[in-house]
């Protein structure tokens, strides 16, 4: 019987260091194959990082090579544009022959001024009504997209006229547009 026992408490033993070493294989198991310290992982992950890295550094390194063409571009339009002197009275003058042209009335035209921060030019901002027929407007509006200065329409609005105040089927078309000059 003591025999018994014995083999029992050794058994016993034996399952209890088993039982231990499984439990110390699975932590340290889990603890290595976990996201913090796969260090496989880890070093892909790095790996993708300074590849990014280094493309955001090409990228930057590039975009500064092209800056002084750019800036180049920049002075080459600008040396286009109306000196300040002389562009008010020649965009009053085109838009007068532009709206002769077309068969329009230009009404209510105002003018703001200010100058570009940082750059040689000032900016004319003009609003302004034109009245007439619909295909008069559309030429009027071509005619300012192929003049050879600068403008920039940034919006329209379409009303149409009254009889008493105009032909029927007139349209008034209110404009919002810029252009620059040079200050020399």
């Amino acid at each position: 019987m003591r025999n018994f026992k014995t083999k029992k408490q050794v058994i016993v033993a034996c399952l209890a260091i088993l039982l231990l070493a499984d439990a110390s294989l699975i932590y340290f198991s889990v603890k290595l194959s976990s996201p913090a310290n796969d260090r496989q992982q880890i070093l892909l992950a790095q790996t993708r990082q300074l590849a990014l890295v280094k493309a955001d550094v090409e990228r930057a390194s590039k975009i500064r090579e092209t800056i002084p063409e750019i800036l180049k571009k920049f002075d080459q339009f600008e040396s286009t544009l109306l000196p300040a002197s002389q562009g008010y009275s020649v965009i009053l003058q085109e838009m007068d022959q532009y709206a002769h042209d077309t068969h329009l009335i230009v009404e209510g035209v105002k003018y703001n001024h200010k100058d570009v921060t940082g750059r040689n030019l000032t900016e004319l901002s003009l609003d302004a009504s034109v009245s007439g027929d619909y295909d008069g407007i559309v030429s009027f509006l071509n005619h300012l997209q192929r003049s050879k200065n600068v403008y920039i329409v940034d919006s329209l609005a379409v009303d149409t006229l009254a009889s008493e105040h105009g032909p029927a089927g007139a349209l008034r078309v209110s404009l919002h547009l810029r252009t620059y000059f040079r200050n020399v």
